[in-house]
């Protein structure tokens, strides 16, 4: 028995000391109700008894086991639905089901239909998206149990997909931004050989990456028959089904993902020559693409090589992506891919270095960025570049220049986050002497608008509870609302946690008094976006008629700006 600040728990310990498992009692009744296992002292699976009957009714996988997290609601033993699941989880969840013939096992992927309409869809959407997902669910029996290609010992290798995608709210179809991957792909690997599952389209929905469609397989021509994508334009069957796996890349996929399954274990000291034989086997692995394929391989090279850098795990890693970009010069898109990595590499090489002038090092990124959006001015990245010129433009002092730049992004690259986010902070800077239009959700889940507290000042506050500054903030504010009285202004809590359980822990032991804003997504979330908050923490002051007074608050100056817009305590 071991006591803690959670609770009592029954540990086994190994002869070295590390914990192997914990079984607690985390609201002191003398009954267990949480039963965690560890890998390498690291817990990696926990079973939940939330509502104390002495079931376990959730499930969770942690650390490098993953980001499942299951509810089992009739306590059977069985999962009946995923609360969070990422989109690789989810595709591996499928290859799965269709392995074991499992039906539940994929239809509790699907997205209900009350998900679909708490992730944003309205209308016609809605109706399409549901009679989709419901088609899904009723005809996985009859798919698994008439196809041979994914056998009974099929493990899942890899998800290959472009980047994720949002789909903008239009107020009508969709009330919220959605986020959701096209053309998905599944590899998965038996003791006969490799294949692929065309997952499709996969929606976020709460943390849940949730399928739409029925997974397709290979028919005897080898192709997807009728490849579906419901978030974008639908491609050729050619195309959909994302890289093919040949013979001549086989070995070097299965070279690749031994690399890799060994880094996930690797301590500090074998990073580095781990990382070398992954760069060298994705290298072979863009040599022997066919022309189709190369250019997914050469970003997956472009990303590990700049990764590598950023952990500097590898001293070539400059040379190398400088090299790729010469490689692929002839390709604006890609060319401008691997060059911002390069750009994005050299600064956090500069970074690392033993003695950096990091003013130096700072403009040197700048002039990169610059000389990045000069070449290639329509790259997806061109918006992200801009972004940083833009932000360095507003700490240094020269905040119309930063507003011009947040204007352009906004108009160059419409529907983007670096635009939302850029329109945001136009908006914040642009912010004083008018109306402050807010709304959102509290922590208990209360629909919000500060119009509702017209007639008060009000304080807010962007925070989290990992920034040790926001604490700080907190502490202040307190004193001085006892101080001016706590009926003479407002304050409204913004919080930019991503992790909601991380967040309601913080605020049970906290007891902040003032009303507390959270949704999803942190600092690339709605109400991050909406004013373009960048750092952590942000003030703004208000007076009674909703006018912003000052929209870059600083803890030191509060109590006498409080006092010009209220009197003095």
């Amino acid at each position: 028995m071991e006591k803690g600040a959670g609770g009592s728990a029954w540990v086994v310990r190994a002869e070295d000391g590390r914990i192997l498992r914990a079984f607690a009692d985390t609201n002191n009744d003398r009954v267990v109700d949480r039963w965690s296992y560890y890998k390498d002292g690291i817990e990696v699976y926990r079973d939940i008894d939330a509502d104390n009957n002495s079931k376990a009714d959730q499930a969770r996988w942690l650390g490098e086991a993953g980001s499942r997290w299951g509810i089992d609601d009739n306590e059977d033993g069985t999962i009946d639905r995923w609360q969070t699941i990422s989109a690789e989880e989810a595709t591996a969840e499928i290859v799965a089901a269709l392995a074991t013939g499992n039906v539940r096992g994929f239809t509790r992927l699907l997205p209900s239909r009350e998900e679909l309409e708490a992730a944003g869809f309205r209308g016609e959407r809605l109706e399409t998206l549901s009679s989709r997902t419901a088609a899904a669910a009723e005809g996985f029996a009859d798919l698994a149990a008439g196809q041979q290609q994914v056998a009974r010992d099929a493990r899942w290798n890899n998800m290959l997909s472009a980047l994720p995608g949002v789909i903008a709210a239009d107020g009508e179809a969709l009330v919220a931004d959605v986020m959701a991957y096209d053309n998905v792909v599944a590899l998965f690997e038996t003791s006969e050989g490799t294949g692929q599952v065309f997952v499709g389209s996969l929606v976020r929905c709460g943390e849940a990456w949730r399928p739409v469609d029925l997974p397709q397989l290979p028919g005897q021509g080898g192709e997807i028959s009728e490849p579906l994508a419901f978030f974008s334009p639908r491609m050729p069957a050619s195309q959909a089904a994302g890289p093919q796996v040949s013979d001549a890349l086989k070995p070097l996929l299965e070279a690749l993902r031994t690399a890799e399954d060994r880094l996930m274990e690797a301590g500090p000291a074998e990073r580095s020559p781990l990382i070398a034989q992954q760069l060298q086997m994705l290298e072979k692995i863009v040599a022997a693409s066919s022309a189709d394929d190369r250019d997914f391989w050469v970003r997956q090279l472009a990303e590990t090589i700049a990764a590598a850098v950023q952990e500097g795990a590898i001293a070539d890693g400059i040379e190398r992506l400088q090299q790729l970009t010469e490689s692929v010069a002839d390709d604006p898109d890609l060319g401008g891919f691997v060059a911002f990595r390069l750009a994005s590499a050299r600064y956090a090489a500069g970074m690392l270095a033993e003695g950096a002038d990091l003013e130096a090092v700072q403009n040197a990124w700048l002039a990169d960025l610059d000389a990045f959006v000069a070449a290639y001015p329509e790259s997806p990245d061109a918006a992200e570049a801009m972004l940083q010129i833009g932000i360095a433009e507003e700490f240094s002092g020269d905040e119309q220049a930063a507003v011009d730049r947040y204007r352009q992004i906004a108009e160059a690259f419409p529907d983007t986050a670096a635009a939302r986010k850029a329109s945001g902070a136009a908006r914040r800077l642009e912010s004083v002497g008018k109306l402050l239009p807010l709304t959102g959700t509290t922590v208990d889940g209360r629909s919000f608008s500060l119009a509702s507290l017209k007639g008060t000042p009000v304080l807010i506050h962007y925070w989290a509870s990992w920034c040790e500054p926001c604490k700080v903030d907190i502490a202040r504010i307190r004193e001085l609302r006892e101080s001016f009285g706590p009926k003479r202004f407002a304050v409204v809590g913004i919080s930019l946690d991503t992790d909601r359980e991380t967040l309601a822990a913080y605020l049970k032991g906290s007891s902040i008094p003032w009303l507390q804003l959270h949704e999803e997504g942190g600092l690339d979330g709605r109400l991050a976006e909406e004013l373009g908050v960048l750092t952590l923490p942000t003030m703004l002051l208000l007076d009674a008629k909703g006018n912003v007074v000052d929209r870059n608050v600083i803890i030191t100056d509060l109590e006498k700006k409080l006092g010009d817009l209220l009197g003095q305590p």
